[in-house]
């Protein structure tokens, strides 16, 4: 049974402490959920882009797609989209779409999120994402 991560609703901060997960590398460490947790560095991506956060917490691929959530209410906060390019030098500078975006998104294409029946209630952070991520394999 799946269920929907709750939207943050208020202003997101920097310093706001976050829980990204995924399932970084796929398959090749487990199909077990993964979480990694950090701090929201800055409300701005690559190149002054405002539609994405960065975040300190360590993504890799495999985490794309996956969700970053406030690490006290297990709201979604944003999305994992990537990470720096030059990993061999940078550490630590990642990426995520904002939830203003998701939301912008969601309403685009007629999903109503706001009135979702299978919302997750559970306050446990773990509890709410496990219940909510998937993993999709693509061959």
């Amino acid at each position: 049974n799946s269920y929907c991560i709750k939207t943050y609703d208020k202003p997101i901060k920097k310093l706001q402490s976050i829980v990204a997960a995924g399932f970084p590398l796929g398959n090749i460490l487990s199909d077990d959920l993964k979480y990694t947790s950090g701090i929201i560095s800055s409300l701005k991506g690559t190149n002054d882009d405002t539609t994405q956060i960065q975040i300190d917490a360590a993504l890799n691929p495999g985490n794309s797609g996956g969700p970053i959530v406030d690490k006290k209410k297990g709201e979604l906060v944003a999305v994992a989209v990537s990470v720096a390019a030059r990993r061999d030098v940078l550490e630590g500078i990642n990426f995520g779409i904002k939830v203003s975006q998701v939301k912008d998104f969601l309403y685009a294409n007629g999903i109503d999120n706001e009135n979702q029946k299978n919302k997750n209630k559970s306050k446990n952070v773990s509890t709410v994402l496990e219940n909510s991520t998937i993993q999709i394999l693509c061959d």
